[in-house]
């Protein structure tokens, strides 16, 4: 059966791409684990070369990917180069220069006097394969911030991009390949929840899925089935604070931005901004004029692009008509046009009642809702009155004021003054906390995520019989005693006493 891929800027056909039967998928992971072990003793040094090598000709394919987004995700062409293109060069880069030192072992300092025969260290061991479920807002940014550092630990990757963007899944193939990643090593599967469920079941060694919270809960609830770890990267409900005395003029460019760029199809966009009273009726003004110069379409020249499909389309709209029915007023868009593609004028809501739908759940669209508040701690407990927990932003003139509302907000990203471009830095950590997830992506914590730790340790007495062997004795239980006053007692007369009794007691012990 064959996935037809359209363009949500158009209608338009952009190919087919074969599905992947789910039978065949215990296959694939099967073959990827055969192949595993070879890649993971391949020289790190050759591993890291081959994804220099990639990002070569990514580079080399720049402008073809970005107009491949473009017409497969919706979004317009120069946020395909700044928050695709750009920050895939740079995590490249990242890794390729930093994976060798954060993956080397760490030796271990053994304390105990008893254990000081042992040598041991800690290593980071890749977990085997790697199943990669990524979803259709940013097609090639976020599969290949999972890809790139499972393949240079040590993993094969079994890959499942968006059924909604399976062109830019198979370009993604196609490049690794043309790099020189060996066959088995990287595999892509295409199709939707079926193809995926199977891959949950298939008997993968980790799992990664970026997604919807509920999609998320269903893939962990299926991969305990077999205690498969997962690393969940889910929906987010993104607050945005700010205080009477932020830079108005900045607060309200980025809010819009935060709130509009890919249509609001972003996971850590702003979907709830909380602003004082004392700069309210500015702020929405300011927001309401620069949003009306927003430009909708298909191309280069566009600010926001079509959505990428009905559904999501129907949510957005449901999303905004529960507001406005429960009172919320609509200030600016909140025109949607779906003939014959998905276009959501950008919206801006004000007197947004806090129990209405577009404040609990995760709108995922061009919306912005704008409350206010009258108190630093009535911002806090407005920003933290979620299910979700991904990231959070405070704008204000003192960067001293900003940090400490920022370290009240529970969520995996505090910001201040900017919005969403850390995901686009390698060494900004992405993950969340309470139903936005369990993961990390990017930096350190991205490539750990790719490895369990494994302890290691060597006797250098084998022949030496350790005390704490059979068979046991009332001088054993003596020594052992004394040996606890010597090393944790805090008075030193008192240790040393002890020290004096125990080379007598060791003297009578019998060992098996």
């Amino acid at each position: 059966m064959q996935i037809e891929s359209t363009s949500p800027g158009t209608g338009q056909s952009i190919g087919c791409v074969e599905s992947t039967s789910p039978s065949r998928i215990s296959r694939i992971v099967e073959d990827a684990r055969q192949i595993q072990k070879e890649w993971m003793q391949l020289p790190h040094g050759r591993r890291v070369q081959i994804i220099r090598e990639f990002g070569r000709i990514f580079f080399t394919r720049k402008r073809e990917i970005a107009d491949l987004i473009s017409r497969e995700n919706g979004k317009p062409v120069v946020e395909a180069y700044a928050s695709e293109i750009i920050p895939t060069l740079d995590m490249i880069n990242y890794y390729s220069k930093k994976s060798r030192r954060i993956l080397r072992h760490r030796n271990v300092k053994i304390t105990l006097p008893l254990l000081r025969t042992k040598k041991a260290w800690v290593a980071k061991e890749p977990y085997g394969v790697v199943g990669i479920i990524s979803p259709w807002n940013y097609p090639v940014l976020l599969p290949l911030g999972q890809i790139v550092p499972a393949l240079l630990a040590g993993n094969t990757v079994v890959f499942k991009p968006s059924e909604f963007t399976p062109i830019v899944g198979e370009r993604i193939s196609e490049l690794l390949q043309e790099a020189g990643v060996p066959e088995n090593v990287f595999n892509i599967i295409q199709g939707g929840s079926e193809v995926g469920s199977s891959l949950v079941s298939s008997g993968v060694d980790k799992l990664f899925f970026t997604g919807s919270t509920p999609t998320g809960r269903r893939v962990s609830e299926l991969a305990a089935r077999d205690l498969t770890p997962v690393s969940l990267e889910l929906g987010g409900k993104d607050a945005m604070i700010v205080l009477d005395d932020a830079h108005i003029e900045s607060a309200a460019s980025g809010a819009i931005w935060g709130a509009f760029m890919n249509a609001g199809q972003t996971c850590v966009s702003i979907e709830r901004c909380f602003v004082h009273e004392k700069i309210y009726d500015q702020f929405v003004e300011l927001t309401r004029q620069k949003t009306k110069e927003l430009r909708l379409g298909s191309g280069i020249e566009t600010d926001l692009g079509a959505m990428i499909h009905r559904a999501q389309f129907d949510v957005v709209k449901r999303h905004v008509e529960d507001a406005v029915q429960r009172g919320a007023r609509i200030v600016a868009g909140g025109i949607f046009s779906d003939n014959p593609a998905h276009f959501i004028q950008p919206t801006i809501l004000t007197d947004v009642p806090v129990n209405s739908t577009i404040m609990n759940e995760e709108t995922f669209g061009p919306v912005l809702p704008i409350l206010k508040f009258g108190s630093d701690e009535e911002a806090v407990s407005l920003a933290n009155g979620s299910r979700f927990g991904l990231s959070v932003s405070v704008w204000t003139g003192s960067r001293k004021r900003g940090l400490a509302i920022a370290k009240k907000l529970h969520a995996g990203a505090a910001i201040v003054n900017d919005a969403i471009s850390y995901y686009g830095m390698s060494d900004g950590i992405v993950g969340g906390v309470k139903q936005s997830g369990n993961g990390r992506v990017h930096g350190r914590e991205g490539l750990l995520e790719m490895v369990y730790t494994k302890y290691y340790e060597i006797e250098r007495a084998p022949r030496l019989k350790k005390l704490w062997w059979y068979s046991y004795s009332t001088d054993m239980s003596s020594f052992f005693e004394s040996a606890t006053d010597f090393l944790f007692a805090a008075n030193f007369l008192y240790k040393m006493n002890a020290l004096l009794k125990l080379l007598p007691k060791y003297l009578r012990i019998k060992k098996i």
